[in-house]
């Protein structure tokens, strides 16, 4: 993996949408901080919210932690496919498919219990620990599991495990992708706080009227593509829902700056109701 040629072109990059984002950011803060605390100033914005009819649950204000960070999409998934039993695989792109010659069967009010098992078997799933399970991302007939990195989480198609279950409640087949090597880019920073988060994100007018957050999560997500390199971001992923629907909208906000990231991963786009 070319480190070097990935520092400078993220420096570059970053140097770039920094010095862009925090002076736009700053102006914006300054007018609303002129005679107000950052903590008052947060709570009437989200009372704002609020008499806007946009509900949201407790919302923490602790700033966490977290890294930039690479992973090398590789051919591990293909060169280790042979010892996988009981099913069909096969590599298309940089993905592994595989179909199971026998359904397994789940516990149909947690098939994370049965699936957490089954991944500690090398012989099912490959680097199965090496994943955690989404219950965001997941619904009653894909069940998803995102790749571990740095103490959180990756969301992205390149970094995940999607079983498809059937009507009774079987794994009949399974989506692989895998980032090796996965390495932190530079020592941790500080991320923005979830209530800061869903406050830039309501000043962008990203979250309309009469809408309910779902859920939020802070976990990493692709930045840019380097060959076979992959650069990630501390990413605040932010689902909101319009009432009387079941379908979320994923937004997302750049964990360190605060800006709004409008490219989407394929599988971030929109999700489904999530599992209870």
């Amino acid at each position: 993996m070319n480190f070097r040629r990935i520092e400078i072109i993220f420096l570059v990059t970053f140097i770039a949408i920094d010095i862009f984002l925090f002076g736009m950011f700053k102006k914006n803060m300054d007018m609303q901080a002129d005679n107000v605390s950052q903590g008052d100033s947060d709570s009437v914005i989200v009372k704002e919210m609020r008499n806007d009819q946009i509900k949201v649950g407790n919302l923490s204000k602790k700033n966490e932690t977290a890294y930039y960070i690479s992973g090398e999409q590789s051919d591990v998934l293909r060169n280790q496919m042979g010892q996988l039993v009981n099913q069909t695989p096969q590599f298309v792109g940089h993905e592994l498919e595989s179909e199971l010659k026998q359904p397994i069967t789940v516990d149909k009010n947690n098939p994370r219990k049965s699936i957490d098992k089954l991944l500690t078997d090398s012989t099912f799933v490959l680097f199965g620990d090496q994943y955690v399970y989404s219950k965001n991302l997941s619904t009653s007939r894909n069940i998803v599991y995102n790749q571990k990195a740095m103490g959180s989480s990756i969301y992205s198609s390149e970094a995940q495990i999607r079983f498809t279950l059937n009507s009774n409640y079987q794994i009949v087949s399974y989506t692989q992708s895998y980032l090796q090597g996965i390495k932190s880019l530079r020592e941790s920073s500080e991320t923005i706080s979830e209530t800061r988060a869903l406050i830039w994100l309501y000043q962008y007018n990203e979250i309309p009227n009469n809408t309910t957050v779902a859920w939020a999560s802070l976990g990493y997500t692709k930045l840019l593509s380097i060959d076979g390199d992959r650069v990630f971001i501390p990413t605040w992923i932010i689902a909101i829902r319009p009432q009387n629907s079941t379908q979320v909208q994923l937004k997302r906000i750049n964990a360190f700056t605060g800006g709004i990231i409008k490219q989407t991963d394929e599988n971030l786009k929109n999700s489904q109701t999530s599992m209870n």
